[in-house]
C-alpha cells in the first residue's frame, strides 16, 4: 500500500489540469428561481445563485446550473445532476427561489407553477426527497443549502385550503443518513429575507463571504454564516444547519504532505492556489485530492492493510469511517469465524469510536437469521426488540439505539461488525440459556403431538362408556332405541322387537343365560308396546 501510495502521489504531481482537477470527483447542483410568473417575482434568488455557482467553480467543483427553471426543466436539471454524480466523493446543491412545507414534505417551486391544491404540488413542484434521493445511492459528502423560505405567497394560497401548509420549509432529518448537512436560511417553519434588491439575500451574502475561506470546515463555515445572519438581520433570522458529517469536510483545503526523507523534520505546505514555480504546466493540488485517490487505491485493493494505510495516512480524512467500517468488517468476516466473530480489539474505548451506518449494516451481509439472533441477543440482554422478524424494523432499531446508548456508543440504530461482537460476548450465557429453553419447548411440543397421533385421525374417539357418570341418559338412550339398559359394564347385541325394529340388546359379559333371558325379555316388552302403540294409532 505504501507504493501505491507513492504512486498516488507522483499521478497527481504530473497529471494534466484536466485530469488532475477536481471537478469530476466534487458535483454541484445550483438553482435560481427569481421569475415566477404567477405570484410577484423575487428580486435575488437568480442573482444569489450565480454568485454561488462562480465561487464553487473556483473551488473545483463541476457546477450543473439553471435559472428561473420551468417543471420539465428543474427535473431535466437534476437528471443531469444525479449522471454526473456518479463516482463523485462530494455533492453539494444549493437552491434560492420559493419553497413550501406540506407536512413533514418539503417542495421547491418552479417558476410556472400554478398550485390551487395540495396535490398540484406532486406534479407542479419538486420534493426535495427527489434530490436527496439521487445523492444517497452511494457513499460520499452530501451538501443540501435551501435559501428557499422567503415570503411565499404560494403558502398563503394553500393554507384555506389545507391545515398541513406552514411558513418556511420543515426540518430535514439526517439521522438516518451519513455524510450529510442540510442548511436552510432560517429556522424550520420560519420566514428569510430577500435582501435588498441588486443585492443579495442575508444568507446568501454571508455564505459567499466565507464559503471560499481556505483550511475551514463546512460545519465551521455555517457557523460564520449563522453569526453574520443573526447580527445582520438585528437578530430576527438564524440560519438552521443539521449534520451527520463525520469529521470534516472542507470546501477549500490546502495540501500538506510530510518530506519523503525521515530525516527532514521539515513539514511542506503547499497553498492550493498558488501554482508551483518551478513546474508552471502542473497541477495545484490539495489535500482532497490524494484523500480521494488514495481512498480509491484502498477501495480497489479491498483488504484490511490497504485500509489501515489509508487510515495512516489520513486519519482524519473524508472517507475515514468508511474505512474504519470496513476494516471491522473485514476483520469480522475471517474464514470460519462468522458474522459474529470477534474482532481483536473490541473494548469499550474501540466502541465508543464506532458509528453504525446503513452502509456498515449492508456490508455485514447479514441474513435472516442472523437478524433474528442479533433480536434474541438484545432481547435476553434486557433490551425489548418485539416480535422477531427477518428485518430490522422500527422497535428492533429502537432496541439497537437503547443498547448502544447503554455502552456508550453513537445512537444511530444501525450496527457495525465490532457492536455486534460485542453483544455477543455479552449476551452469550443468557442467549445459550434462551437457545436451550426454545429447544426443550420445542420437543416436548413434538412429543405431545406424538402422544395424539397414537388415536385415529389424530384424536381421541367417543364411546357411550363416556357418559359413565349419567346412568339416567343411557337408560333414556337405551329405551329411545328399543334397548335393555344392564348398566355402566355392558356391551350390545342386536335384538329384533314385535314391530320389526332391530334394536341392542344389552347382555352381560361372559353370561350366556342372562343374555338369552334378557333377549327375551326385551321381545316381550317391544311387543307389547307394539301393540298398544298400532292398536293406539288404529283407534
Amino acid at each position: 500500500m505504501a507504493v501505491a501510495f507513492a504512486l498516488v502521489l507522483s499521478a497527481v504531481a504530473l497529471a494534466s489540469p484536466s485530469s488532475a482537477a477536481v471537478p469530476e470527483r466534487r458535483v454541484a447542483l445550483v438553482i435560481g428561481n427569481s421569475a415566477y410568473t404567477s405570484v410577484p417575482p423575487l428580486a435575488n434568488p437568480q442573482r444569489d445563485a450565480k454568485g454561488i455557482s462562480a465561487a464553487l467553480k473556483r473551488l473545483g467543483f463541476d457546477v450543473v446550473e439553471g435559472y428561473d427553471l420551468k417543471m420539465d426543466e428543474m427535473t431535466g436539471i437534476v437528471r443531469e445532476f444525479a449522471q454526473k454524480l456518479d463516482g463523485a466523493k462530494a455533492g453539494l446543491v444549493y437552491y434560492a427561489g420559493h419553497g413550501i412545507a406540506v407536512g413533514d414534505e418539503n417542495y421547491l417551486i418552479p417558476v410556472d407553477a400554478s398550485l390551487r391544491s395540495e396535490a398540484d404540488l406532486d406534479f407542479r413542484a419538486v420534493n426535495i426527497q427527489l434530490v436527496l434521493r439521487q445523492m444517497q445511492r452511494d457513499e460520499r459528502v452530501n451538501i443540501v443549502i435551501l435559501d428557499a423560505c422567503r415570503d411565499n405567497p404560494f403558502a398563503a394560497q394553500l393554507a384555506a385550503k389545507s391545515r398541513a401548509v406552514t411558513r418556511g420549509l420543515t426540518a430535514i432529518e439526517t439521522q438516518s443518513a451519513s455524510g450529510i448537512l442540510i442548511a436552510f436560511a432560517t429556522d424550520p417553519r420560519a420566514t428569510a429575507l430577500d435582501g435588498e434588491r441588486d443585492g443579495n439575500s442575508p444568507f446568501t451574502s454571508a455564505l459567499l463571504k466565507h464559503i471560499e475561506t481556505p483550511e475551514v470546515s463546512i460545519t465551521t463555515v455555517m457557523d460564520r454564516v449563522r453569526a453574520d445572519v443573526w447580527e445582520a438581520t438585528g437578530k430576527k433570522q438564524k440560519p438552521w444547519t443539521n449534520s451527520s458529517i463525520i469529521g470534516e469536510f472542507k470546501l477549500n483545503p490546502t495540501l500538506k504532505l510530510a518530506s519523503v526523507d525521515p530525516g527532514v523534520a521539515a513539514t511542506k505546505t503547499i497553498d492550493a492556489a498558488v501554482p508551483m514555480p518551478a513546474m508552471p504546466a502542473a497541477p495545484s493540488l490539495d489535500r482532497a485530492q490524494i484523500d480521494i485517490k488514495t481512498w480509491e487505491v484502498a477501495e480497489r485493493g479491498n483488504s484490511a492493510s490497504d485500509y489501515r494505510a489509508y487510515l495512516d495516512a489520513f486519519p482524519s480524512g473524508q472517507f475515514a469511517t468508511f474505512a474504519r467500517n470496513r476494516l471491522a468488517s473485514l476483520e469480522a468476516a475471517k474464514p470460519a469465524a462468522g458474522f459474529l466473530a470477534t474482532p481483536p480489539g473490541v473494548n469499550d474505548e474501540a466502541l465508543k469510536k464506532e458509528i453504525g451506518t446503513a452502509q456498515t449494516e449492508t456490508a455485514m451481509k447479514l441474513e435472516a437469521k442472523d437478524r433474528r439472533e442479533v433480536q434474541t441477543r438484545l432481547r435476553v440482554s434486557g433490551f425489548q426488540p418485539g416480535k422477531a422478524a427477518a428485518t430490522f424494523g422500527p422497535s428492533h432499531r429502537k432496541a439497537i439505539q437503547a443498547w448502544q446508548k447503554s455502552r456508550s456508543i453513537p445512537e444511530t440504530g444501525f450496527l457495525t461488525a465490532m457492536q455486534v461482537s460485542a453483544l455477543r460476548a455479552q449476551s452469550e450465557t443468557a442467549y445459550q440459556a434462551a437457545i436451550a429453553e426454545e429447544k426443550a419447548a420445542a420437543e416436548k411440543k413434538r412429543s405431545t403431538k406424538a402422544a395424539g397421533d397414537g388415536q385415529p385421525n389424530g384424536k381421541g374417539t367417543r364411546s357411550v362408556n363416556s357418559y359413565e357418570g349419567d346412568e339416567m341418559y343411557k337408560r333414556d338412550l337405551a329405551r329411545e332405541r328399543g334397548e335393555t339398559y344392564q348398566g355402566t359394564t355392558t356391551t350390545a347385541r342386536r335384538g329384533t322387537t314385535s314391530t320389526g325394529y332391530q334394536g341392542r340388546v344389552r347382555t352381560r359379559e361372559g353370561d350366556a343365560n342372562d343374555s338369552t333371558g334378557a333377549a327375551i325379555f326385551g321381545g316381550i316388552v317391544g311387543g307389547a308396546l307394539g301393540g298398544v302403540l298400532g292398536g293406539g294409532f288404529r283407534r
